[in-house]
């Protein structure tokens, strides 16, 4: 299937660092969709919340058929100036950062079956565009280095940029774009913002990406390369051969069961902020900074416990770490011993507690990946082939499923709880609003600490590693 005189490079933290620009897209996207389209088609557009979530559920179906189709075509590509990864990368930019704009942009006066429509058409390009560029990324990210621990430096560049811009981007949004008018409690009410804001990230995205494939197109030369297209009756032999193997399936599914509780919180971000511990908008933004600085902080921490404890302990401690802290606030409110809504200390201590979470939930993500790369290794063992573009398009889709889902339980769950829509917090009766401590607490945290479950069977260890290694060198 490949060439097998290709040369693994020693990647320099230059490389690293373009490598891993490109991924704000990802970030920026993430923050959107955790802060702002919900709330915008829900709160100001007065979309019923089961049709908000619906919509990123009927996505999913195209991700399903997208994914797995762009690893292949990333897999099997053939060029010998661009390689197989980078002309789909280029490729997704610009139609990402118009799929982006338009989604803020809809017509006015659409009934809600249009205004349904118009979220789901557009929120399926913004996710097959990314597809372009998150498949073969991680693909390249896989293929920079064949080393045990730098795999996990390098995912950690990436999971680095996509929580550490996207803070800065949201900010600059609510202290300059979204300024709330007279009579209105929030700059999140104001309609008008949310256009600009919009463009003003799809330029973002646009750029980051360029220079991202730009920045990383010399190592081309020494990557992979391609001497035999497959059938399509092979990749799905491949496909079924991958889900029989332990450590793909146990990977697979702990990043799914993460990722339907990070869904779920990311969605109501504003609505926990907002309505729960009603704080204000520039109040939110510094919150929001807890993933950035998180991810800053998780690029040094994931590969020194990965080095330390190995990767599977590493991700089993951080995972009940992060599940811990990121509920505390939540549950803490419900035990009686957090701070009381506008309290001075309330914003420093939440800070605080978010800040740590999010640092074990990117450390834990940072080496789930890590061990992705290193499945795609044992594979190559046992049948002599690599796929990268079909492992990562799996864990791709099992992001944008599982983050969809999220969507959709939030709907369902302010749906439950009777949240009502185009509503002043003073007009909710609080006993709904108590509710959402229950959402943000035990419910998130449950589902956090279930995921372990599936970690624990994954099989791969440093040692079985090198052994993987040698097979793979002939050795």
């Amino acid at each position: 299937y490949l060439n097998k005189n290709y040369k693994l490079m020693n990647i320099t933290n230059k490389t690293k660092f373009f490598y891993g620009i490109g991924f704000i897209s990802v970030g920026i996207k993430d923050i959107l969709y955790a802060v702002f389209v919900f709330f915008y088609f829900s709160q100001i557009l007065g979309l019923d919340q089961i049709y908000t979530g619906s919509a990123t559920l009927i996505a999913i179906l195209f991700d399903a058929v997208s994914d797995p189709i762009i690893g292949s075509i990333s897999d099997n590509y053939k060029s010998k100036k661009w390689g197989r990864r980078h002309p789909l990368m280029l490729m997704s930019a610009i139609p990402l950062g118009l799929s982006t704009y338009l989604l803020f942009t809809p017509f006015d006066n659409l009934s809600q079956f249009e205004l349904f429509l118009w979220l789901t058409i557009f929120s399926i390009l913004i996710r097959f565009f990314l597809t372009l560029f998150i498949v073969p990324g991680m693909s390249l990210g896989a293929e920079l280095s064949s080393d045990y621990n730098e795999r996990t430096v390098i995912t950690s560049f990436r999971i680095m940029f996509t929580t550490l811009i996207s803070p800065f981007v949201s900010l600059f949004g609510l202290v300059y774009i979204f300024i709330p008018k007279e009579g209105m409690s929030t700059g999140l009410l104001n309609s008008e913002a949310y256009p600009k804001f919009a463009l003003f990230c799809a330029l973002i995205m646009v750029i980051t990406i360029i220079i991202s494939v730009l920045g990383t197109k010399h190592t081309i030369p020494s990557l992979p390369k391609l001497n035999k297209k497959e059938s399509i009756s092979s990749l799905i032999k491949n496909t079924l051969t991958a889900f029989k193997m332990k450590s793909f399936r146990s990977v697979v599914f702990f990043t799914m069961m993460v990722y339907v509780a990070f869904g779920i919180g990311n969605s109501l971000t504003t609505y926990f902020l907002s309505f729960y511990f009603e704080l204000n908008q520039n109040e939110i933004a510094i919150i929001i900074f807890s993933g950035g600085i998180a991810g800053l902080i998780s690029l040094f921490i994931a590969p020194k416990m990965g080095e330390k404890f190995d990767k599977k302990l590493s991700v089993i401690i951080s995972t009940i770490l992060f599940g811990f802290f990121m509920a505390s606030p939540y549950n803490f409110r419900l035990l009686g011993i957090f701070p009381e809504n506008g309290s001075s200390s309330l914003l420093g201590i939440y800070l605080i507690l978010s800040t740590i979470g999010f640092t074990f939930l990117w450390t834990s993500m940072s080496l789930a990946y890590s061990m992705m790369a290193d499945v795609v290794d044992q594979y190559e063992s046992i049948t002599k082939q690599r796929h990268e573009g079909l492992f990562f398009s799996t864990m791709s889709f099992a992001y944008k499923l599982t983050v969809g889902f999220g969507y959709f339980f939030a709907g369902i769950l302010l749906k439950l709880i009777s949240f009502p829509t185009q509503t002043d917090i003073n007009d909710i009766p609080t006993e709904t609003i108590s509710k959402l401590g229950i959402i943000g607490g035990p419910v998130l945290m449950t589902i956090y600490f279930v995921s372990i479950l599936f970690i624990l069977k994954y099989p791969i260890t440093k040692d079985i590693f090198k052994e993987i290694r040698k097979k793979i060198q002939g050795k």
